[in-house]
């Protein structure tokens, strides 16, 4: 009997990829609105649709409305898609070479500018007198030795979290601690 309804899943799945991957890919190219430099996109998001239909296999044969059910899967695979590509593009940077020749000039003129105007030295050495032995050693271990959150968590018998939150806090402090500095 298990043998049969695998052989009827077989069947139900090889129609349903026959019968919507057509539509399916037109319906994620039309998402994507036909831009040429997405078409893997449309054809990752295609593909997943129906892998999530065969995981899905045995829910999908008694199914009131299996194509309204391919629809929403390609529609949130397409929109889950946009929005990792909007996060990895909001962190990413486009240098091509005129502006990083422009960008380089610009730092080499504000470094000049800083040097001039501030005694970096003094500067750090009146920071970090601000700190309290705690925040200190915090400072010493994650940006002079570079641990890491989990080794500092661990050393200090706290979450992850609740490290990553005292290395915001300390930056915050040290930032605003360095804009008192400079209104000097």
């Amino acid at each position: 009997m298990w043998q049969w309804n695998r052989r009827k899943d077989e069947a139900f799945y090889e129609n349903i990829c026959y019968k919507y991957y057509e539509r399916i890919y037109l319906y994620c190219l039309r998402m994507v609105k036909g831009q040429e430099d997405l078409l893997d996109l449309v054809e990752e998001c295609t593909q997943n649709t129906f892998l999530e239909a065969r995981k899905q296999i045995a829910k999908l044969v008694n199914h009131p409305n299996v194509e309204g059910w391919l629809y929403t899967t390609a529609r949130n695979l397409v929109n889950n898609s946009f929005r990792r590509m909007y996060i990895r593009n909001k962190y990413e940077i486009s240098m091509d070479d005129h502006i990083s020749e422009a960008w380089a000039q610009a730092n080499d003129e504000l470094e000049e500018l800083f040097s001039g105007a501030v005694d970096l030295d003094k500067l750090c050495e009146e920071v970090l007198e601000g700190l309290q032995a705690n925040e200190y050693e915090l400072y010493c271990d994650y940006f002079r030795n570079k641990m890491s959150v989990y080794d500092l968590a661990g050393k200090h018998e706290v979450s992850a979290t609740a490290m990553t939150t005292r290395i915001y806090r300390l930056k915050k402090k040290i930032k605003k601690s360095i804009c008192a500095h400079l209104e000097k």
